[in-house]
């Protein structure tokens, strides 16, 4: 059996898509959580350098081979363990290429993250913040009829497109997106969410209080700028 080694950030989007993965696959791990709210970060550890020198996770270190960066992760367990990518040419162009459109939702809400920063919010940035959830719902249209279409963002079964949506999904929804107006959507999250998997790497924590809610805080900006 292979040895493995996951690197991880809790409530990290990239870690979270790679644990999915693993947990989908039921491909056991060695779990190294690192914590990045202490001082100094255990990202920035000498150990922990020495496998990623950009000291960032998720980091997969599978029989001595290491591999950094979410998605390349990803592509690497599917090559050594397929299951997750289907081998119909068409369904499979359908799956990578909405994996790799999910970036689109992600860069979509990013701006709002700068509300964990306000000393670095720049009017520039401001005006993006104010202006992300809209762009969020904006981008969820497309998703929603996605999900119409079947019960998976991608087809009739699970697949590598889920383990990078979902993840991507409820993180916004944890940051105090409301999918009111997208029934499908939210009819996806619960199915997806009660999957043995998707429970299993769900960010420690999560379960036992609200995040906070940057969407809210967007708009109460918005009536900040106006007075």
């Amino acid at each position: 059996m292979p040895e493995r080694t996951l690197f991880w950030v809790n409530g990290s989007i990239p870690s979270w898509q790679v644990m999915l993965a693993l947990h989908e696959q039921g491909l056991p791990f060695e779990s190294r959580r690192l914590k990045v709210m202490s001082t100094p970060k255990e990202t920035r550890a000498p150990a922990f350098l020495a496998i990623n020198p950009r000291g960032q996770a998720p980091v997969l270190v599978e029989d001595g081979v290491v591999v950094v960066e979410s998605m390349a992760i990803l592509h690497f367990l599917e090559r050594r363990h397929p299951g997750l990518l289907p081998s119909e040419p068409a369904a499979l162009a359908r799956a990578l290429g909405r994996a790799y459109e999910v970036e689109r939702l992600r860069s979509a809400y990013r701006p709002l993250e700068m509300l964990f920063q306000p000393e670095a919010l720049t009017p520039k940035r401001l005006a993006a913040a104010r202006a992300a959830p809209e762009r969020v719902r904006e981008e969820l249209g497309l998703w929603e009829a996605r999900a119409a279409e079947a019960p998976f963002i991608a087809g009739e079964a699970f697949s590598f497109a889920d383990v990078v949506f979902y993840p991507a999904l409820a993180y916004q929804v944890r940051r105090g997106l409301k999918l009111e107006g997208f029934p499908r959507l939210v009819d996806y999250a619960a199915r997806v969410g009660a999957r043995p998997a998707a429970v299993a790497a769900r960010p420690v924590g999560w379960g036992r209080k609200a995040g906070r809610d940057l969407f809210a805080e967007a708009g109460t900006l918005h009536r900040v700028r106006k007075t």
